[in-house]
């Protein structure tokens, strides 16, 4: 026996839905605007905070905790090229 799909169900799929497209929007939007009330991070501080959490293994785990291993994935990635384009090694 099957039991029907109840409309609280519906409309929580369409809310989310609607929540995504939205994320979308704005992400395109603003991509090339500084995010509300943030400074901008020199790179020479940005690398030196990266070549610092890959020394502490217990910040990494910290970091993957908190934003996810995919996140920490990217900026990884991003930071080696950062890396590659200043010729550090």
């Amino acid at each position: 026996m099957e039991l029907e799909k109840s409309i609280f169900e519906d409309a929580v799929e369409i809310l989310l839905e609607r929540q995504q497209l939205t994320k979308l929007e704005l992400r395109a939007r603003f991509k090339k605007t500084r995010p509300f009330r943030m400074k901008e991070i020199p790179v020479d501080e940005m690398l030196y905070e990266y070549e610092a959490m890959k020394r502490t293994p217990e910040k990494l785990l910290t970091m993957i905790e908190t934003y996810g291993r995919e996140d920490v994935n990217s900026l990884i990635f991003s930071m080696e090229q950062l890396k590659k384009r200043r010729g550090i090694s």
